[in-house]
């Protein structure tokens, strides 16, 4: 198990191992949803997940937190009441999208769709596992993102004790969590009102992991 741990590791996030730039998407969204290795260095109430080499929290509140990748913040939302519930919606998938594609592995699920923007940026959405991430981009930059995003979402975990109790108290009953991960965003507005507060973000201490967006 060891072994196969330290494997997957150096395939996805060390050293050049996977060059992400030559890799289609559908090959990065494939390998993120097909580990079957739990990895998790961030705990919050209620679930934990595994933040990738190189990135950092800027910002959390409740469950939504921002982090930041040395070139771009990352919002990142976790549905815990929906996953408590076991809410389940379809995707439709949208040609007119630069790209657009539904995400399924057993009973995880979601979609990532990719629009692009008249500054020629790029609106990265994708939600699974009940958590959704948005970023804006570089076109050189989506696969490295999508790779970032989708090793986030695939690692979330959640504590279904914790969870039972705080529903049980109605401590997730608030409107401050109410955000529905199964509805595209709208537009980019909000997530562009993140970019403005944390774009001069600088961490010098904190070395990025560069070869994993190669």
């Amino acid at each position: 198990m060891k072994k196969g741990l330290l494997l997957i590791i150096c395939v996805f996030f060390l050293s050049g191992c996977s060059k992400i730039q030559n890799d289609s998407i559908e090959t990065i969204l494939s390998r993120g949803i097909s580990s079957t290795v739990s990895l998790a260095n961030v705990y919050r109430t209620g679930y934990k997940y595994y933040l990738p080499s190189g990135m950092k929290t800027i910002n959390s509140h409740d469950y939504n937190e921002v982090v930041y990748n040395e070139k771009y913040p990352f919002y990142l939302y976790v549905d815990v009441v929906s996953y408590f519930n076991k809410v389940k919606e379809g995707y439709e998938e949208n040609k007119d999208y630069y790209y657009s594609t539904k995400i399924a592995n057993g009973n995880k699920f979601g979609y990532l769709q990719i629009k692009s923007l008249e500054n020629g940026k790029y609106f990265v959405e994708i939600m699974y596992n009940y958590a959704k991430i948005e970023v804006i981009v570089a076109e050189k930059d989506i696969k490295g993102s999508v790779a970032y995003a989708i090793a986030i979402l695939d690692s979330v975990t959640y504590n279904d004790t914790v969870l039972g109790s705080l529903m049980g108290d109605n401590v997730l009953n608030s409107n401050e969590l109410e955000y529905n991960i199964f509805e595209t965003a709208k537009s980019e507005s909000n997530y562009l009102e993140l970019v403005e507060q944390y774009d001069q973000y600088k961490d010098e201490d904190e070395v990025p992991d560069t070869d994993f967006i190669k």
